[in-house]
């Protein structure tokens, strides 16, 4: 059989596919932290607690990005290694 593409991906193919992952952290980051701020807030509109949810949430919510965010950059980190 006759191929007219090679087996091998492009150059441009592999820069996307190995960038893919870090391309969504800022968006998960943000909406982690996006989410634990809207907790709070209903938290504190039912225990009637103003700042204090509010505030824990968007500690977690940090906390939680930022864990996200290592883990998913050495997880990259350790599949690039092995790939080498």
């Amino acid at each position: 059989m006759n191929k007219h593409h090679s087996d091998k991906p492009s150059s441009l193919g592999q820069a996307y596919r190995s960038i893919g992952p870090y391309l969504t952290l800022g968006i998960q980051f943000i909406v982690t932290i996006l989410l634990c701020v809207v907790a709070g807030h209903w938290a504190d509109g039912k225990f009637d607690t103003s700042p204090i949810f509010i505030l824990i949430g968007s500690l977690v919510g940090i906390a939680a990005g930022f864990y996200n965010f290592f883990k998913v950059v050495l997880k990259m980190d350790r599949k690039s290694e092995e790939d080498e």
